[in-house]
């Protein structure tokens, strides 16, 4: 499972090459080198590899530029790895997208912000249908399926996992 990353800040004002690299280097590149790597045993094995990404990769929030695009090339990795490896070696590739998680990186993070320490306790609706957000225990539990031999006939897919339709929600445009 390829779960490291840097969730870090950043725009096009505020990114230049050389932070854009590393980033890519990080969340992207490292997950390459360390599938390559495992590939002799995951042959042997046939096993499986998940890739954790995020939702962001088909956008981003404006402030996540870098991290959205690494995310973004992560998640073409998986498809073109989850095709070629299934097929040549049996080696199945998947990834996650998670939405918005608390994490105790989340937390602080947006306590750097300027939230208070409990922001995440009062959010809202249309941000958080379920009255709260993702938990870290909800994406292992996922991450714990992709994994196992139930989904032994799969690869090449990415799951999101968010409260609400990412890709496609239309929401209500209330009129004056």
């Amino acid at each position: 499972m390829n779960n490291a990353a840097w969730v870090v800040s950043s725009n096009i004002h505020t990114t230049d090459a050389a932070f854009f690299h590393k980033v890519i280097e990080i969340n992207t590149i490292a997950p390459f080198a360390l599938i390559k790597a495992a590939l002799p045993h995951l042959r042997e094995t046939h096993g499986c590899i998940l890739n954790i990404g995020s939702v962001n990769a088909y956008c981003g929030e404006p402030n996540l530029l870098a991290y959205s695009v690494s995310k973004g090339a992560l998640m073409t990795m998986t498809k073109n790895l989850g095709d070629t490896l299934f097929r040549e070696d049996g080696v199945r590739v998947n990834q996650i997208n998670p939405g918005w998680v608390l994490t105790e990186t989340e937390i602080k993070r947006k306590h750097g912000q300027g939230l208070s320490g409990d922001w995440y306790k009062n959010l809202d609706p249309f941000t958080a249908p379920a009255g709260r957000i993702l938990l870290p225990a909800e994406i292992a539990a996922a991450a714990i399926y992709w994994l196992s031999d139930e989904s032994s006939s799969i690869s090449g897919q990415v799951i999101d996992i968010e409260q609400y339709p990412f890709a496609g929600r239309n929401p209500p445009k209330n009129s004056t």
